[in-house]
């Protein structure tokens, strides 16, 4: 007699069955998802060995133009726009020489990089994409794509993407399966310790068919009992276990997608124009006691909606270069408060006597203070106050714009400076996105700090001798 059978031997047959079957389920589970984890884990790998490539193949094909025009702004500006993924550790943009033109840490523009990467993808005239364990032993494709104007070389696109997070993501969903699968499974086996045994083996041949990864495999229903409602659980977790899998990668797909749709938003301005003008001529053209006149003007109405929202994400693009010259920094500041139209608002100044003049382009840097100023005072309250102030630290400019406004929240503050991104009825999230365009333009750089409640400071540090 074997062990388990003389420790069972006076127990009911219900019971034993029930200890039997939640065993059983026990390891059929474990099994299934530890081999569901080995199998979704190599999945992602290779996904994320695409993702990779296709990510700096996009780098590449969007930042030829800057790289011929030495728009450099624009590059931080497309590497910014990617760097907020969890996923990417490392972004550039080299050129033949292998001098960084712009990358996810500013600090390393000018460095040059003579990686054996670099050096395979100029030799090889191809694409090169290589595995590496980054600190922790974490997986990381590390990728080098060439850089095209025409069939010449002029560049080289650097992205390291790490599939750590998939990997943790992926272990919290299997743990979160496995523990409400093993519930499942213990309950089924008290109510399956009623009927017979025989069906149990098409639920462990189900199992196995999980094992394998085919999700889709079911078992045909015949019966009302506790065994077909245990098939039935089963088809079902399989199909949800399916779904959430497949879901998650989507979702990181779609949110990297995302990233690049400011990018190709200039596709639809010339169509859109047609469209207007088409609109506005069958308006012209529709009498005024015609019913059809009240559908033809929401029609334009609505196409002059998508325009001024197309104009917007284009006016980001549209700062490239800049024009230096000597300015004024306090007659800026006050000309946009005087733009603005802050009567009604409390505004203090405290002007460094140090800081007078800047070498800067005054269109975009207008535009900067006065969209920083229109922010605040929406966001003021009765009786709000902004409080702008200049410093003067070495050879840079400093300027403060703060209000004692409702705040911005923790989570809202790490998407603030990106486009389409608003919590402002019918807003686009344009504005401070163009803020951050025009103060990278100028080499200098922004920061936003906040607490809820209490208001929020914009602090903006200018070379004050221009880009040089």
């Amino acid at each position: 007699m074997n062990p388990i059978d003389k420790i069972t031997k006076n127990l009911h047959i219900q019971t034993k069955f029930f200890l039997y079957f939640s065993l059983l389920s026990f390891v059929i589970t474990s099994f299934v998802l530890l081999t569901v984890f080995y199998f979704q884990k190599q999945a992602i790998f290779e996904k994320a060995k695409e993702k990779a490539f296709e990510l700096t193949r996009i780098l590449a094909y969007s930042s030829v133009n800057a790289v011929l025009m030495d728009d450099y702004s624009l590059l931080q500006l497309l590497i910014d726009s990617m760097s907020d993924s969890p996923d990417i550790r490392f972004i550039a943009i080299l050129d033949t020489s292998g001098a960084v033109l712009a990358a996810s840490d500013p600090d390393l523009r000018g460095a040059r990089y003579r990686d054996e990467l670099s050096r395979k993808a100029l030799a090889e005239d191809n694409f090169i994409i290589e595995n590496e364990s980054a600190r922790g032993g974490d997986d990381v494709w590390n990728t080098a794509v060439l850089i095209y104007n025409l069939n010449d070389p002029v560049g080289i696109a650097r992205l390291k993407y790490s599939v750590h997070n998939a990997y943790g993501s992926l272990a919290n969903t299997i743990a979160a399966i496995g523990l409400f699968a093993l519930l499942l499974s213990f309950f089924m086996a008290y109510q399956l310790a009623k009927t017979f045994s025989a069906p149990i083996k098409q639920v462990v041949n189900l199992a196995e068919e999980y094992g394998k990864g085919n999700f889709k495999a079911e078992i045909e229903i015949k019966r009302n009992d506790e065994i077909g409602q245990l098939i039935s659980s089963l088809n079902l977790l399989s199909h949800k276990l399916q779904a959430l899998i497949e879901e998650k990668v989507n979702n990181e797909n779609l949110m990297m997608i995302g990233e690049f749709s400011s990018f190709i938003m200039h596709d639809i301005k010339n169509p859109l124009a047609g469209i207007y003008l088409l609109a506005e001529g069958i308006n012209y053209a529709i009498s005024d006691d015609d019913p059809l006149k009240e559908y033809s003007n929401e029609l334009l109405l609505s196409v002059k909606k998508v325009q001024d929202f197309t104009q917007q994400t284009l006016d980001i693009a549209r700062i490239n270069k800049i024009t230096l010259q000597l300015i004024d920094i306090r007659n800026l500041i006050q000309k946009a408060i005087e733009d603005v139209n802050l009567k009604d608002v409390k505004v203090i100044t405290h002007y460094d006597p140090a800081f007078t003049g800047i070498h800067a382009d005054e269109r975009m840097l207008s535009m900067a203070v006065r969209n920083l100023l229109i922010n605040a005072a929406e966001a003021l309250r009765l009786n709000g106050t902004i409080i702008i102030k200049t410093k003067k630290i070495d050879n840079e400019g400093i300027i403060i714009i703060e209000d004692n406004g409702i705040g911005i929240n923790k989570e809202r503050l790490k998407t603030i400076f990106r486009p389409f991104i608003s919590d402002k009825p019918g807003g686009h999230g344009m504005g401070l996105a163009m803020v951050k365009k025009a103060v990278i333009s100028h080499h200098g750089k922004i920061k936003a700090e906040s607490v809820l409640g209490k208001g929020t400071k914009f602090t903006i540090t200018l070379p004050l001798n221009g880009l040089f």
